[in-house]
């Protein structure tokens, strides 16, 4: 196996090269094109302006919200599965996107634009609607001597993704249709409509919460002990549970809020990183970090170009790879 540095700098180098080949990656007359030298028709001042404007305001902010919204998704997935020692526990199949997509469409039917919160205000209601389901989902899941079951979180989760789904799907039907449309495609998993400041304001919340949670990481590694055995070698379980689980419903409103609901980034990603690395939560939390951030552009790169020159929204295609995976993880553990 081997060391986490070694996988840090090929997982690095991958997301680097990924990064660099999807933004030379366009269309034209609906066909796919490569502009391998896209830096020099982005700087160059005798170039095409038209080229130009695409390249640094559609095909880079896609590609950096991909790398942004996946290395959000998988550490968020980590640390749940690790806290819960339950190897299903991802923020979509537990509600929590859920939750959060909920309060942005809530705040876009009540026409809200947030006042003196400006780019701040879609993140915080997406955290709100997290952190909200994440209550809920947790106060589902606590059965007898107030301990979280694995059962308990799975229908649990179900349920509250079932209520935000029916409320979401209501407050649509009040949307004018072209707000329909743009609001539909957000919520399959889009992309496409990222700008500069969303990505600065994504980027500066994601890596707040990543720097919380590493330095949580002795205390998460507790927790393999349970949530009795994480008290016994001196961790406040209940304090360090609430810390974790706010940092884990950031990163989960902020993937939201940029990227709308893609599922199974943080339930397969952690699993992978554990095949990779010894269970240690420090270094499998930035290594979930690049990985996720790996997946999730090579799935939106495969997405703007497998149909072309029509799009299939990127969470619909992590679905279709997801859901079997999840067929077998879910097989395993009722072996177990």
């Amino acid at each position: 196996m081997k060391r986490p540095a070694h996988w840090f700098g090929l997982l690095a180098g991958a997301v680097l090269l990924c990064a660099y080949a999807a933004t030379a990656l366009g269309q034209h007359a609906g066909q796919v094109v490569w502009e391998w030298d896209w830096p020099r028709k982005l700087l160059a001042p005798d170039g095409d302006p038209a080229l130009a404007r695409i390249i640094g305001l559609l095909r880079l902010p896609r590609v950096l919200g991909a790398i942004l919204i996946g290395a959000a998704l998988a550490p968020a997935g980590l640390v749940l599965q690790s806290v819960s020692r339950n190897p299903l526990a991802d923020p979509f199949l537990l509600g929590i996107s859920g939750g959060a997509a909920l309060g942005v469409v809530v705040a876009n039917t009540l026409g809200a634009s947030g006042g003196s919160m400006g780019l701040w205000f879609i993140p915080t209601v997406a955290f709100l609607g997290a952190q909200g389901a994440t209550i809920l989902v947790l106060s589902i899941a606590r059965g007898p001597g107030q301990r979280v079951s694995l059962l308990g979180l799975v229908l649990g989760g179900v349920v509250i993704n079932a209520f935000c789904s029916a409320i979401i799907v209501l407050l649509l039907t009040q949307f004018e249709p072209l707000k329909l449309r743009i609001t539909t495609a957000w919520l399959a998993g889009g992309l496409g409509y990222l700008t500069w400041s969303q990505l600065a304001v994504g980027a500066v919340g994601g890596l707040a919460a990543l720097v919380l949670l590493g330095f949580r990481s002795r205390e998460i590694n507790a927790f393999a002990l349970g949530e009795e055995g994480a008290r016994l070698v001196g961790v406040n379980a209940s304090r360090v549970l609430y810390e974790v689980t706010w940092a884990a419903s950031v990163l989960a409103g902020l993937a939201v809020s940029l990227g709308g609901l893609i599922g199974y980034i943080g339930l397969i990603v952690p699993h992978l990183v554990l095949m990779m690395s010894r269970r240690n939560f420090l270094p499998n939390l930035w290594l979930s970090a690049l990985l996720g951030a790996l997946v999730l552009l090579v799935a939106d790169t495969l997405a703007r170009t497998l149909l072309s020159p029509q799009e299939i929204p990127v969470g619909v295609l992590t679905a279709l790879v997801g859901t079997p995976a999840l067929l077998v993880l879910l097989r395993r553990e009722m072996r177990r």
